[in-house]
């Protein structure tokens, strides 16, 4: 079980870097230089390369030593990489819970100790409050990057797991079983005029071929060829599904129905570079009381007649509708 030990320890291992930024300071305006926290080398990059190299090598070779476990053994391995799967996902809540509710210059320089990086997981080269280590907003996305880059990797490996365990053991760990034997899948429905309306709304932040795929999929949940890309902040297409399903608009599903749902056909864009929506990311929005979304694109509002309408909330955006 080295290669499983030697993965979990390196996947919950977060080694920010220490460097030095000069920053300005005074009237006139004058520089100083000061330390800054810096994590790109563990993101989701073409320099961070060596690291996902290291991890995926290390999940493989993490299959090889679960292979010859008897079925008890790999319902404990599975448990185990739940509980690990269950940190990330407090650690998004409390992201999104810090991330996007203040407007900082930069975010404080106790920004790791509130979102508990800390306490979920190993952090090394973490200095004391006292020493006040700059963290800059690109730092705060570089960490979010990483953690959906091991989310990925977990998330295979679980999947492994599950191939590894016969369908009946796996069956039996299920909590509940669906009273047919076989698994229920819902997808989101809109309700009458509502796919129409909220396509109206997102399109603008989506390419021309995007947009052709996109309405079928709300109207007819007709699966499109490829990943839809927003072009918007992932949080901003998180929170106005959620504002849709909160005002029962979106019906037929669980919400973490929608998650996958969102999670399979949806993508966005971070540094002109396509980024996945994983569910734990999405449920940390949608499924959570994390605090709402400050920069929203849209705005559901009760009516006097106790239906709701929906109001696009207008932003500064690739508009693909003028081309």
């Amino acid at each position: 079980m080295k290669h499983l030990k030697r993965f979990l320890t390196r996947l919950q291992t977060f080694a920010p870097r220490i460097t030095h930024r000069k920053v300005r300071q005074g009237h006139p305006a004058g520089t100083r230089e000061v330390q800054a926290y810096d994590i790109r080398h563990e993101a989701n990059y073409d320099e961070a390369s060596a690291f996902e190299s290291e991890l995926r090598l290390l999940s493989e070779l993490a299959v090889l030593d679960l292979i010859p476990l008897d079925s008890l053994q790999l319902r404990l391995a599975h448990e185990l990489l739940q509980t690990v799967e269950e940190r990330f996902k407090i650690f998004w809540v409390n992201y999104h819970n810090y991330s996007y509710d203040h407007h900082w210059q930069d975010p404080p320089s106790g920004y790791l100790f509130m979102v508990s990086l800390d306490k979920l997981f190993v952090v090394q080269n973490l200095r004391p409050l006292h020493e006040h280590v700059l963290i800059e907003e690109t730092f705060v996305e570089d960490l979010s990057e990483s953690v959906r880059l091991r989310e990925s990797l977990l998330a295979t490996l679980l999947q492994r797991v599950k191939g590894l365990v016969s369908p009946v053991q796996a069956q039996a760990t299920n909590t509940v079983a669906p009273l047919s034997g076989e698994p229920v899948h819902s997808v989101p429905r809109f309700v009458e005029g509502m796919a129409e309306e909220f396509f109206y709304i997102l399109k603008g932040y989506f390419s021309p071929l995007d947009q052709e795929q996109l309405l079928p999929l709300l109207r007819e949940n007709a699966p499109p060829a490829s990943t839809l890309v927003f072009h918007g902040k992932s949080n901003q297409l998180a929170d106005a599904f959620k504002q849709l399903y909160e005002a029962n608009l979106i019906v037929g599903c669980l919400k973490a129905d929608l998650e996958a749902w969102i999670s399979r056909h949806f993508a966005y864009v971070f540094r002109k570079q396509q980024r996945t929506l994983p569910p734990s990311y999405l449920a940390a929005i949608i499924s959570s009381n994390a605090k709402p979304c400050q920069s929203p694109i849209l705005d559901v509002r009760k009516q006097p007649g106790g239906t709701y309408a929906v109001f696009p909330v207008l932003r500064t955006q690739k508009n693909y509708n003028c081309q």
